[in-house]
């Protein structure tokens, strides 16, 4: 039938033309809850009836699935059967085969949700783009992607506001910053500074002093000090990530990322590739503005030494793997080397 945006969703439910079945799923986890909640109420009611109601998790039993879809409803318009967060990635072959054909003999009178609030499969290549197209056809598909920086700071503004509270858009985006893109983590913040804040105004004060730094945050504070030559920066940041006994794996490959931003932004604007391109063809969606903030980060820093940047990176990742290493000396040495690596490669 349709692929629907929130307000399309909106509309149709306030419509209740139902469809048999829909996904609801995507990278924003508080629209893809909200909009489950809202159709389930409004198929099966704010109170649903367990004759009418059938929710199943994480892991499935499709013998029951399948006989709770073909329920005929029992004073009711609709029998709703919510699939939520299912655990594809350890579905068999078997298992895809027997969702999609329960999927695929919904009758009448049900209406068959499966929603992925909180996992996305990585595994399973099969269940979830076989589900999409089915559904785009015969139901409808709710995706809902990474909002824009400026949707973003108008929902902070719009929190903030609703605990009594003004943010300017330059402290939006502080926020934004420091603690990521997930809404569900900014509206946290926001009722959490809102609470402690003591002015009418939530401050950039407010916002160093309570906010809850991610750690894609930290290491590229830690990559951004790196690249201006500000060693004591650098290191102070890496004792306070391994103070916090964040993993190291996990620091690597962030600090690997934002090296990796910033060489393909060089090489685009040297070559005369638009942003736009370079974000299309890598798949930076609404994250198009990491490669801002590199082409900054780096512009005193020669194309050769991010080269060389990214050859040390490899080189560490490969030890990483291969041999044992004492963490903190493993990544003491290799911030020394890319801070000289930077400092050799100032323009």
């Amino acid at each position: 039938m349709a692929v629907l945006t929130d307000k399309q969703m909106d509309k149709h439910i306030k419509e209740r033309n139902f469809a048999k079945v829909y996904l609801i799923y995507g990278e924003e986890q508080m629209y893809v809850k909200k909009y489950t909640d809202k159709l389930v109420t409004a198929v099966a009611g704010k109170t649903p009836s367990e004759f009418n109601f059938h929710s199943f998790g994480d892991s499935i039993n499709f013998d029951e699935l399948a006989a709770s879809v073909q329920i005929v409803p029992f004073m009711s318009e609709f029998n709703c059967v919510l699939v939520s967060d299912a655990a594809f990635d350890e579905f068999n072959a078997n298992d895809n085969a027997r969702f999609a054909d329960i999927y695929k003999a919904v009758p009448d009178g049900c209406v068959f949700i499966v929603s992925l609030p909180s996992v996305k499969p990585v595994k399973n290549k099969t269940v979830l783009p076989a589900l999409k197209k089915y559904a785009d056809k015969n139901g409808i598909v709710c995706e809902f992607n990474t909002l824009t920086q400026n949707e973003l700071v108008k929902f902070i503004a719009k929190w903030a506001n609703a605990n009594g509270k003004f943010i300017s858009q330059v402290n939006a985006t502080q926020l934004i910053s420091l603690c990521g893109r997930d809404l569900n983590m900014l509206k946290n913040e926001i009722d959490k500074i809102s609470a402690y804040a003591k002015g009418e105004e939530i401050s950039d004060e407010d916002i160093e002093k309570l906010a809850t730094v991610t750690l894609e945050s930290k290491v590229f504070a830690l990559s951004d000090a790196v690249l201006n030559g500000n060693a004591q920066k650098a290191f102070n940041t890496l004792d306070t990530l391994f103070y916090q006994q964040e993993k190291t794996a996990d620091m690597l490959f962030i600090l690997s990322q934002a090296f990796i931003d910033a060489y393909r932004i060089r090489v685009a604007d040297e070559s005369g590739v638009q942003k736009t391109e370079v974000a299309s063809k890598f798949n930076y969606k609404n994250r198009a503005f990491v490669l801002d903030n590199a082409r900054r980060a780096t512009k005193r820093v020669s194309t050769q030494a991010l080269r060389k940047s990214l050859s040390l990176l490899l080189q560490a990742e490969t030890e990483f793997k291969s041999v044992s290493v004492n963490d903190r000396v493993f990544f003491e040495k290799l911030i020394a080397q890319l801070l000289l690596t930077a400092e050799r490669g100032r323009v």
